[in-house]
């Protein structure tokens, strides 16, 4: 799936050949047992302000690009354009603009660090759980022939005012220039709906994104973007050429690609939330894809009883085997 970011930072960092998935030993089983990693509700991630964080800046920024446009349009329509831009922005953040309730977007995060005391803490049950060590090769494989996301966080806030203003810049002008009349009265609803869907597609690269305080985890995402204007295909039409995007949705695509499936869209109950997730399969490649285990610094878990599941599930001949290799943290956490 092409984004923004590369297009506009020319963005392209070199895959690790290992990428580290840290869960708690309950999505340990669960991975290990079903063959499947999930791919989760990006708007309920651990960290709720990495979209304040992309857009702390955007209101400084689109007041300096209407400063530009002063010998071209009026000062009350700069003025108007500023006041509705803050509007969208303010309902894009807080959730309450339609065309953020109207999509989904769900990820799956990785790490480079193979031994890190604050992914342990903070995604693997305070250092109770595992890292499972995936080659990265098939991820890349993966979403080279699919219309999935993949990338690496910035963590740069240069970088992220980059994409904002060249992403702005290129689009704000036609937003005001649409909305006018021909008597150059400009018309608010229209301006509206043009910056919303200008500032909702920087909106869409959040997930690439985190505060410079997070740069240690090194972390990496796969996403799978929802078109937010035709969730239903059953009608088998392709409405707007999404329906690559919508395909396995509601059902599961078994033959996904050449070495994962993918599951209809599901829903896990938690607390007093519904949480939406898709299933990303890789029973096909399952000797292959695991690299290493690592055992959290509070973890419990035997090397031995690792051994006994991952050969009864498949992954190696016998307990003898060292084709996955399985380790201990040597994070100082008791």
């Amino acid at each position: 799936m092409p984004l923004l970011t590369n297009e506009y930072l020319n963005y392209s960092p070199k895959v690790p050949q290992i990428l580290y998935h840290y869960c708690s030993t309950h999505a340990f089983l669960s991975i290990i047992k079903n063959s499947n990693l999930w791919l989760a509700d990006a708007s309920k991630t651990n960290d709720e302000t990495e979209l304040i964080g992309l857009f702390e800046n955007i209101s400084n920024i689109i007041d300096d690009i209407l400063l530009q446009y002063k010998s071209i349009f009026t000062k009350e329509t700069i003025l108007q354009a500023k006041v509705c831009s803050e509007l969208v922005i303010k309902n894009l953040i807080s959730g309450e603009a339609p065309i953020v309730n109207n999509s989904k977007n769900l990820l799956i995060c990785f790490s480079e660090a193979r031994d890190l005391l604050s992914q342990w803490r903070a995604y693997s049950n305070n250092g109770q759980g595992l890292a499972i060590g995936f080659n990265s090769e098939y991820l890349k494989e993966f979403v080279s022939s699919t219309s999935y996301g993949f990338t690496k966080v910035i963590y740069n806030k240069k970088d992220s005012n980059r994409l904002l203003y060249k992403g702005i810049c290129e689009q704000l002008k036609w937003s005001i220039q649409d909305a006018l009349d021909e008597k150059n009265h400009l018309n608010a609803q229209t301006l509206l709906l043009n910056l919303s869907q200008v500032i909702f597609s920087i909106f869409q690269e959040g997930f690439v994104f985190k505060h410079d305080s997070f740069s240690e985890e090194r972390e990496w995402r796969i996403m799978k973007r929802f078109a937010s204007s035709n969730f239903n295909d059953s009608d088998g039409v392709d409405d707007y050429g999404y329906a690559e995007f919508l395909d396995g949705i509601f059902r599961a695509n078994p033959d996904y690609c050449s070495s994962f499936s993918r599951s209809e869209l599901k829903y896990k109950s938690i607390d007093d939330d519904i949480r939406t997730y898709i299933e990303l399969g890789f029973e096909k490649i399952k000797s292959k894809f695991i690299k290493e285990i690592i055992i959290g610094p509070k973890c419990n878990i035997s090397e031995l009883d690792i051994k006994l599941m991952l050969t009864q599930f498949g992954y190696i001949d016998d307990i003898y085997s060292d084709s996955i290799k399985i380790a201990h943290s040597n994070a100082p956490y008791r």
